[in-house]
Parts: C-alpha cells; sequence; structure tokens
C-alpha cells in the first residue's frame, strides 16, 4: 500500500508541475536582421521630395520613395515621413525619421511605423546620415535592423 501511495504522489507531483510550467507563457523571440535602407534625393520639390531607394541586407528591394519634410525647429532639427514603394508591387513600407542638421554630416534616427501588403507587420529601426552625393543631390543611409 505504502508503493500505491508513493506512486501517487510522485504522480501528482508532475501533472503539477507539468500544469504550472505550461501555464507560463513563453517569452516570443523575435529575430533581427541588419539591413541597410538608401534613399537618393532631389530637393527642388521641397518639402514634398521624391526619389529613389535600395535595400541591402535582410531586404533586397528598390523603388520609388517619397518624403514629406516636417517642421524644421531653427534649421536644426526636422521630422520627416518616408513612403518606400517596391517595384515590384508587394506594398509599402512607412518610415519616421528625426533629423539633426547642427552636425557636419546630418544625422539621425529612423523607425519603421507601418506598411501594407507583404510589410504589414515589419518592425526596424537604426542610425541614418545624410551627406551629400557627388552630383549635388542628397543621399541618406538608414543603418539599422528589422524584426
Amino acid at each position: 500500500m505504502k508503493q500505491y501511495k508513493f506512486f501517487s504522489a510522485a504522480i501528482g507531483l508532475v501533472l503539477i508541475t507539468f500544469f504550472a510550467t505550461s501555464w507560463v507563457s513563453k517569452k516570443s523571440t523575435s529575430s533581427r536582421s541588419a539591413i541597410t535602407i538608401t534613399g537618393v534625393y532631389d530637393f527642388s520639390t521641397f518639402p514634398n521630395t521624391v526619389g529613389t531607394f535600395t535595400t541591402s541586407g535582410a531586404l533586397n528591394l528598390s523603388g520609388t520613395s517619397t518624403m514629406l519634410v516636417g517642421p524644421n525647429i531653427n534649421g536644426a532639427r526636422a521630422h520627416c515621413q518616408i513612403t518606400l514603394t517596391p517595384s515590384d508591387g508587394s506594398g509599402s513600407i512607412f518610415i519616421h525619421q528625426e533629423c539633426a542638421f547642427n552636425t557636419p554630416t546630418p544625422q539621425g534616427r529612423w523607425e519603421i511605423v507601418g506598411g501594407t501588403g507583404a510589410y504589414v507587420n515589419l518592425k526596424g529601426n537604426g542610425s541614418l546620415t545624410m551627406p551629400m552625393t557627388p552630383d549635388g543631390g542628397n543621399e541618406e543611409a538608414m543603418i539599422g535592423f528589422i524584426y
């Protein structure tokens, strides 16, 4: 009889352990992948500019890019809204930028805030530099990660 009580207690402990640990939700491990997004713009239509973009790393896309330049505070800071539209028609990617112009090479931060089609759940962020291109245009290099 003692053996049955021991086995019953052991089975009970195993069941309690199983159910207790199954209620704990596992932490989602979203992987992050490196990406570089390069945009080239002609600011002759400022504040609504149109250009092109290419990506490398986690995504390999190219297409058109539009930029709506937000308020420029004392010529030193601006908030921009970027829409990337890949030429393959797979959707659009929406990015917000915070840019600082009071440095030798303008720089800032970017974040993916939404998307359509294949990019509806895409998230990402990183750093931004805005060097002048050799032909006098403006280039933006967004380097970071997508999730």
